[in-house]
């Protein structure tokens, strides 16, 4: 009879070193936490659509129901082949996830092996360096600059080495919400041939993308979601365009089924819907507006954004209080200590209709009166 306890021992000697992902908290949490009504709290901590979703994306959804006893395709080929319609690319594949962790983790299994390293520019989302510590990989952490928070362009392509296959961008970046210059990215593909993977999750907001670069540039592979413009977290739908002459061999290694019936099927009429798509850009347009003029007349530092989250500067208070003092009074933001250098002095906050955002912000003028 094997002893108890002692499966622990088969376990990768990496995992024992892991820290579960850390998410914005739920609206149940912080009623239960702290004795309030649901219906009054405000989940401002995750970068999620306040609108919520496309009508016809749900209509969609519920009618791709009558079919879940049958698997899904493979590839999600309907929802690739309309991406890259409504893209106009050539010599570019687009490949499809179960959310864009699912597209990070499919990259390091294609490039990473143990020891290997990725260059990752902090503070920046975490999944970057959780993918690459699940490939057995080793992150190498270069600080953004503190001024603009860009990238330190000299001390990434220092740190390029035999064992770098993979460098992480993030543009807008998540949590400070600026993009990066595209001169430091075309820099960094014009100096090296390793995997650039850019994540342009919150590209919809800024009007910029670079995916008309693949084609020069073969190395660079561009991430996309759902999760936000869309409204579509929940379904769990992310895609990249990758180049060509690498799509095979994703496609060789994918996971099967990732995306259910109903997400392609919300995914696919979601990007028709042009009414909704524009009517959450108009709402964030106001709300940064809004934000802008009100942090600045209350004398509330913030890092301007383009993205739907705006960040404010909690110095020299530490994130993670303001945040726990905004929970108690209803109002879910998201300290940001877990995404590195600098984080623990960040709070970022989603941007939302008109009465969200006042109400955020007669909180935040008590706490930095």
């Amino acid at each position: 009879m094997p002893k108890q306890n002692t499966a622990t021992k088969n376990l990768r000697p990496i995992i024992l070193e892991l820290h579960q992902y850390t998410a914005g908290k739920s609206i149940i949490e912080i009623a239960n936490k702290y004795n309030l009504d649901p219906k009054q709290i405000l989940k401002l901590g995750s970068n999620e659509n306040i609108l919520g979703s496309s009508l016809k994306a749900k209509i969609a959804a519920t009618f791709a129901l009558e079919k879940v006893n049958i698997y899904p395709e493979v590839t999600s080929e309907e929802l690739a082949n309309k991406i890259k319609k409504v893209n106009k690319l050539k010599n570019v594949d687009v490949v499809v996830g179960n959310g864009m962790d699912h597209i990070f983790e499919m990259v390091a299994r294609l490039f990473l092996n143990n020891d290997d390293e990725t260059i990752i520019s902090v503070p920046t989302f975490t999944c970057y360096e959780l993918a690459t510590l699940w490939a057995g990989a080793v992150p190498r952490l270069i600080p953004l600059a503190k001024d603009g928070y860009q990238m330190n362009v000299k001390r990434i392509l220092n740190a390029i080495n035999k064992r770098t296959k993979i460098i992480f961008i993030c543009s807008p970046n998540n949590p400070t919400g600026n993009l990066m210059r595209t001169e430091d990215i075309k820099t960094i593909l014009e100096n090296t041939d390793k995997i650039v993977f850019l994540d342009e999750a919150y590209s919809e907001f800024s009007g910029v993308t670079l995916t008309s670069w693949i084609e020069k540039y073969p190395n660079l592979i561009i991430g996309r979601t759902f999760s936000k413009l869309y409204g579509l977290a929940g379904y769990r739908v992310g895609y990249a365009f990758i180049h060509k002459s690498i799509a095979s061999y994703y496609f060789n290694s994918i996971t099967p089924f990732v995306v259910s019936r109903p997400a392609q099927a919300a995914a696919l009429h979601a990007l028709d819907d042009t009414s909704f798509v524009n009517k959450t850009l108009k709402m964030v347009r106001e709300a940064k507006e809004f934000y802008y003029k009100e942090l600045s007349k209350a004398g509330i530092s913030y890092l301007p954004t383009d993205a739907n989250f705006i960040t404010i500067q909690t110095a020299p208070q530490l994130s993670k209080d303001v945040a726990d003092k905004l929970m108690a009074k209803g109002i879910i933001t998201r300290e940001c200590s877990a995404f590195g250098t600098g984080g623990n002095k960040l709070l970022r906050i989603t941007l939302g209709t008109r009465e969200q955002n006042e109400r955020v912000l007669n909180e935040l003028k008590l706490l930095f009166s």
